[in-house]
């Protein structure tokens, strides 16, 4: 017989009643949340003439066989109606001496294209890292879709320290 116990959703805290898992404001999640380090990605994509760009923090390796990753993508975000099955992109990880750009492409608006390669998938330039890729799956994920993509071709630049983003504020290591 096993003695394990059942996950049971919710918050724990220190001297603090738990609350219950349909008694999870947004307000208290997007705290929870905010407190995650994370590294930060612009994700692009090219749609004659125009190149619709995001900041996007939600992104992870899935799979090194295939060569998978995945970004979560706001439901109102100007480029996920681009991002079906099928459909090429990019995703550009920035280094902390990119912080601007970061700022930049979290508005909305035809701001900072100049930073983008002209032709092909719409990588940074001078990211450290960026993944031209092609929408394999979108899964409903409540407030984002989850977008899976086959990483087609790879562009290593400098290894240059990351840009991470924690506490609603883009930091850097030490």
């Amino acid at each position: 017989m096993s003695s394990r116990r059942p996950i049971r959703p919710g918050i724990h805290t220190r001297g603090a009643t738990e609350p219950e898992a349909d008694a999870l404001s947004p307000d208290l999640l997007r705290e929870a949340f905010s407190r995650w380090a994370s590294g930060v990605t612009v994700v692009a994509v090219r749609d004659e003439p125009h190149v619709a760009a995001i900041t996007a923090t939600a992104f992870t390796p899935v799979s090194i066989e295939p060569p998978l990753v995945l970004v979560c993508i706001g439901v109102n975000a100007s480029v996920l109606p681009l991002l079906e099955p099928g459909a090429r992109f990019a995703i550009s990880i920035l280094s902390e001496k990119q912080r601007r750009l970061a700022s930049i492409f979290a508005d909305t608006g035809p701001l900072g294209r100049e930073y983008l390669e002209r032709d092909g998938e719409p990588l940074v330039i001078g990211a450290p890292v960026g993944f031209a890729c092609t929408v394999r799956d979108v899964h409903d994920g409540g407030d984002h879709s989850i977008v899976v993509a086959r990483i087609d071709r790879l562009v290593l630049g400098d290894d240059a320290p990351p840009l991470l983003y924690c506490g609603r504020e883009y930091r850097r290591l030490q």
